[in-house]
């Protein structure tokens, strides 16, 4: 039969790749990648699937492009900033490849129909913040989708395989899993349960000579007696944990760390506490003054922002002085000694601002280098490929094991982390209808602030609907329901609740039918 002549230059653009062994260009050209976040990471990602052919790519990203986005995200040019950053990396994927299939998405992940999830046969997380990274670890393990999720700052990154139960994917090996088990078991042994077993680990580093010999005597009969052990139950009792299956991202990370929009609240309330602060309450000044926030795309009103908080920052200086040198002990220091305190005050704090130092501040910005990122969306895009074959039925290659990794681009080292899948994951785990969450409160925080300070991190709770308690003690700190406990006024401090302490949140009324969480477990942080 004539081949088309497109089909000649499909074939020839990919006739590279199809000379690796057990490559097969249909589950490529049928194969759909889902990758969740177009910037530094998303961009190089759909980059490599687009130039080795992938039959479909599905972008989402909320964002819109920034001029900083330029120097590490290539699928965007000057010229793109404002725009979807998903809308655009379609335009410049296809002109990359125009066979190519690309659908994107201007939306949060959390409301795309699951439809979209389910036509993916691998979803890829290159998102920067952890509530987003928590919900679609949830919705992959919901959905049984294998999931490949990183991060990079700085000069360092990660990248981790999640693998959930069910998928159908083959993950680890038996034999190496029934290894690991005999030797956990070794390791319980007592004794006066088997005392050749200890007197020949003595003889053996004793007689390094005849450890061979010992070992064939004393040990591997031992090995073989547990190995029997294992292998006759391993199937029902170890298999369903141990292979096909990952720890999940909720696994790492079981205590999301605090919203930054709680840090800002805080700083609103009280004095700035590091430049940061001077930032986020400069840009409280300047709505106050023009009427309206600052637009970050407008140099004109970032100038203005900066010399607010430029103000801000030189108040900082100036009470710290205070507080370390009080103006009546002055008089005893020379021109040079409160010199040399103002130059440790301003080294401590930081230098006068800079512009881009006002976007970075607000937007919680992470520092990002395009090598650590190149480095850690390679990872990424090999695993998500692997994965990819297997999901069709093919193998080229056994996916990351461990299935966590971190890279130092100083020492240019990777650390693979053998990380453990957790029973009270609240995630993949047993343990059903929990929570956990850590909010930031200012000093002066009282009881009905923990509501507010919930809904500021994504939980809108009814205060009129939960009792806040103390796990250990069971003390009541709320409860609606009795006059003498809903007092939203009493400052925490009172309560003699602490810094790092923790609070439990359970439903009443309404709230224990309807909510799907039965208990927040809430870290308090002061600042």
């Amino acid at each position: 039969m004539t081949e088309k002549p497109n089909d000649i230059v499909k074939s020839r653009m990919y006739a590279r790749q199809q000379l690796i062994d057990g490559w097969d260009q249909n589950i490529i050209d049928n194969g759909v990648i889902m990758i969740i976040g177009v910037g530094a990471l998303g961009c190089e990602i759909a980059k490599d699937f687009a130039l080795m052919g992938i039959g479909k790519l599905i972008l989402v990203d909320l964002d819109t492009i920034e001029t900083s986005n330029l120097s590490r995200q290539m699928l965007f040019r000057s010229g793109d900033e404002g725009r979807s950053k998903a809308e655009v990396a379609a335009e410049r994927l296809l002109e990359m490849n125009p066979y190519l299939k690309v659908d994107y998405y201007f939306e949060k992940l959390q409301k795309l129909s699951m439809a979209v999830y389910e036509e993916s046969d691998v979803i890829i997380a290159a998102l920067d913040n952890f509530n987003a990274r928590l919900d679609l670890n949830k919705i992959c393990l919901r959905m049984k989708k294998p999931m490949i999720e990183a991060g990079t700052v700085g000069f360092e990154g990660h990248c981790q395989i999640i693998i959930p139960e069910g998928s159908g994917l083959h993950y680890k090996k038996k034999e190496s899993e029934i290894e690991n088990l005999v030797q956990a078991r070794l390791w319980e042994i007592t004794e006066i349960e088997y005392p050749e077993y200890f007197e020949a680990q003595r003889r053996i580093e004793k007689l390094e000579e005849e450890i061979e010999n010992i070992k064939t005597e004393k040990i591997t009969p031992l090995e073989q007696k547990f190995r029997k052990e294992i292998e006759m139950v391993f199937d029902w009792k170890h298999a369903p944990e141990l292979l096909d299956q990952t720890p999940c991202y909720r696994c790492l990370v079981p205590i999301p760390p605090a919203d930054d929009k709680l840090v800002a609240a805080c700083t609103l309330k009280g004095l700035p506490r590091n430049r940061n602060h001077c930032v986020i309450k400069a840009e409280v000044e300047f709505e106050k003054k023009y009427g309206h926030k600052p637009n970050l795309n407008l140099n004109d009103e970032v100038l203005k922002l900066k010399d607010l908080a430029q103000l801000e920052l030189e108040k900082l200086r100036d009470r710290v002085l205070d507080e370390n040198v009080p103006p009546e002990e002055r008089d005893s220091l020379s021109e040079e000694g409160i010199k040399e305190w103002k130059k440790n005050i301003e080294e401590t704090f930081g230098p006068d601002y800079k512009f881009e130092e006002m976007e970075n501040i607000l937007g919680n910005k992470i520092a990002a280098i395009q090598t650590v990122s190149s480095v850690i969306a390679s990872i990424q895009s090999q695993e998500a490929l692997k994965l990819l074959f297997r999901v069709n039925g093919r193998n080229i290659g056994a996916p990351m094991d461990p299935p966590y990794v971190n890279y130092n681009g100083i020492y240019g080292q990777f650390d693979p982390l053998n990380i453990i899948k957790r029973e009270d994951c609240l995630a993949c785990g047993k343990i059903e209808g929990e929570e956990n969450a850590q909010i930031v409160v200012p000093f002066d925080a009282d009881v009905g602030y923990i509501f507010e300070a919930m809904k500021i991190t994504g939980y809108e709770l009814d205060s009129e609907l939960w009792m806040i308690t103390n796990p250990m003690t069971k003390e009541i700190y709320w409860n609606p329901y009795m006059p003498s406990l809903k007092d939203p006024n009493i400052k925490l401090t009172s309560l003699k609740i602490k810094s790092n302490d923790i609070i439990s949140l359970t439903p009443l009324g309404k709230a224990l039918t309807e909510s799907e969480i039965k208990k927040y477990n809430i870290i308090i942080t002061f600042m």
